[in-house]
């Protein structure tokens, strides 16, 4: 692995719902460096494991940010989710991943995001929104149920602030009548589309999802240079895998 290692700090630890947690991490002294919106990074927490998890934010503030989900699997992403506090120390290396948002780029943008693989669509969009990109912006957000939904809020607000942007919540198992969407998420996607040749298109979450996604802009006409897509493994399955280190979770 390649990259600058950077000494950091927890700022800031914020659950975001009953299993995820947003950490803010900041340099210990000096600067980050330099990413696009999308890529990932390797952490080393305190005293655990070195993982890799993408970067929530587009690149500018100082600081990045993590969406972490408690795996159940006893290993880094439980110990950041139950015991991470502000102040412990992190070293960060990056940036890395080719799933990152590009600029130049004349149709509209559509990003699908399953789980916590919300972080980089999140960078993405925002990074969209503020190079103030004129076309539309289309954000689609799957969980099982409600509980998982997050920062719904924060994308609501950017909606009022940007008319060229659309977010979609989709709950494949919804326990409530919320008014939200329900069912898979590329499912929704290829309901609201007949065709999306001209569309650029991000994907990040579980596996299974993005296979879906993938077929399905396939079938809507999206070529192959117009996809970026990377499939987040959980603890658990990259134990069962027999890797020893997960990728984006």
């Amino acid at each position: 692995m390649s990259g600058d290692i950077v000494a950091c700090r927890v700022a800031a630890v914020e659950a975001a719902s009953p299993e995820v947690r947003i950490i803010k991490i900041e340099p210990a002294s000096g600067e980050l460096f330099d990413w696009r919106a999308g890529q990932y990074a390797s952490f080393k927490i305190c005293d655990q494991e070195p993982r890799d998890y993408s970067i929530a934010n587009a690149p500018g503030s100082g600081a990045i940010e993590l969406h972490i989900r408690r795996s159940g699997a006893g290993g880094v992403s439980d110990f950041i989710c139950d015991d991470l506090k502000p102040g412990d120390p992190v070293d960060v290396q990056g940036a890395f991943g080719g799933a990152y948002f590009r600029a130049r780029h004349d149709g509209p943008l559509l990003a699908i995001a399953g789980g916590t693989g919300l972080a980089p669509m999140k960078a993405i969009v925002e990074a969209a929104l503020a190079s103030d990109l004129k076309q539309d912006v289309h954000l689609y957000f799957g969980v099982r149920d409600e509980t998982e939904l997050y920062l719904e809020r924060h994308f609501i607000k950017l909606m009022h602030d940007h008319p060229n942007f659309r977010f979609v919540t989709v709950i494949s198992e919804p326990k409530e009548n919320s008014g939200r969407r329900s069912g898979l998420v590329s499912d929704a996607v290829a309901a609201d589309f007949q065709l999306l040749y001209g569309f650029q298109c991000y994907i990040a979450g579980p596996p299974v999802m993005v296979d879906a996604s993938v077929k399905m802009l396939a079938l809507k006409s999206v070529p192959k240079h117009d996809i970026f897509a990377d499939a987040f493994y959980t603890e658990k399955q990259m134990q069962a895998k027999g890797e020893p280190r997960p990728d984006w979770t």
